[in-house]
């Protein structure tokens, strides 16, 4: 599960950590980093400069927009007979509902929220496949109304109106570049549907190399996350620490004096006892410009006496992963026994 250990993280991703319905826990991915070597002399102005230049460079494409509520959508069946287009016409435009839904003849109700123009056609063609053979399906945005919120370290925090695909980048330049209090990462905080959500981990330094580098034979670029609707964006000040996973309050910390792992973990709310897998905790910490150690964290030990409970560092991102075994009592044991516990009382109620 570890790897890339010579190499600062490209990003954490933490899913789906309140909801949902496999017997597995939602993953823990660790991608390995694809770090430039940033001057020693880099300065907030300079660091400015680049995310400006790498946003005018930004590669986005309409193909990774995410639809989501009043925008505009054009739909085109190209190959609607003519004897058809009175009761069924080959193009439409429709604007997405708050719910996230769009109504199209002869299908209904559909629902788009997070999906790419890509992924709706796809759809679309197969639910209009009953009505017609081998439908065509084009779709076309012809208006962008997602919001995305910018906070933390930046010279213009604020929400602000997509005009079009946007990544982390493009949404940190428009809110003027960080300020001298950022420290080196950029959070990314995104609201899923049933209760999960995403976060991510992104160093600031390779966001701000100009993009198309190629460092350690990847493109940076790649790290250049496209953000979607509901997005917040948040650049730590200087001085902070991150803890994600199985954790009651996740999230940004500041460091204001020396934490110690489990006082660090008591700050972010606490370990969940009944998702957390104590044996796999982890901190990643930077090295230097080029390197992460990954640091295994005893933290049975820790209780015990006999391990040292570790000083927090800036910077530092604490995982605590969940456990496969907790995670299949409470999705599916716990389940169990409510189904039945609740199937005695009805029958006593009888």
């Amino acid at each position: 599960m570890i790897e890339g250990t010579n190499r600062w993280l490209s990003f954490i991703l933490v899913s789906g950590l309140t909801a949902g319905c496999s017997l597995t826990p939602p993953p823990l991915t660790v991608n390995p980093m694809i770090q430039p070597v940033p001057s020693a002399s880099a300065t907030v102005d300079a660091i400015n400069q680049s995310l400006s230049i790498a946003a005018a460079q930004s590669t986005s494409s309409s193909a990774d927009y995410r639809l989501g509520p009043d925008d505009l959508v054009q739909v085109t069946i190209y190959n609607i007979p003519e004897r058809e287009v009175a009761t069924t016409p080959r193009t439409v435009i429709l604007r997405v509902s708050q719910q996230g839904v769009i109504v199209i003849p002869l299908i209904g109700e559909v629902n788009v929220k997070g999906k790419t123009p890509a992924e709706l056609e796809q759809e679309l063609a197969t639910r209009y496949s009953r009505y017609i053979r081998n439908p065509q399906v084009g779709i076309l945005v012809t208006e962008y109304r997602q919001r995305v919120s910018v906070m933390g370290a930046v010279q213009k925090p604020g929400v602000f109106e997509l005009s079009g695909p946007k990544s982390v980048i493009d949404l940190v330049a428009l809110a003027g570049g960080v300020t001298e209090r950022a420290g080196n990462q950029v959070h990314v905080y995104r609201q899923l549907s049933a209760g999960k959500r995403e976060s991510y981990v992104l160093d600031l330094i390779a966001l701000a190399n100009p993009a198309g580098r190629i460092i350690d034979g990847k493109d940076v670029e790649m790290m250049n996350l496209p953000v979607q609707a509901g997005d917040v964006i948040n650049v730590p000040q200087a001085g902070m620490f991150f803890v994600d996973g199985a954790i009651g309050k996740p999230g940004s910390y500041p460091l204001g004096r020396n934490y110690t792992l489990t006082q660090a973990l008591a700050t972010a709310g606490g370990m969940d006892p009944e998702l957390a897998d104590y044996s796999a905790i982890s901190i990643y910490r930077r090295r230097g410009p080029t390197k992460v150690e990954v640091i295994p964290v005893n933290y049975e030990g820790i209780m015990a006496g006999s391990s040292e409970d570790l000083q927090v560092q800036a910077d530092d991102v604490v995982v605590v992963p969940m456990s496969g075994a907790k995670y299949f009592v409470r999705r599916f044991i716990g389940t169990l026994i409510g189904g039945v516990t609740g199937g005695s009382v009805s029958s006593m109620a009888k």
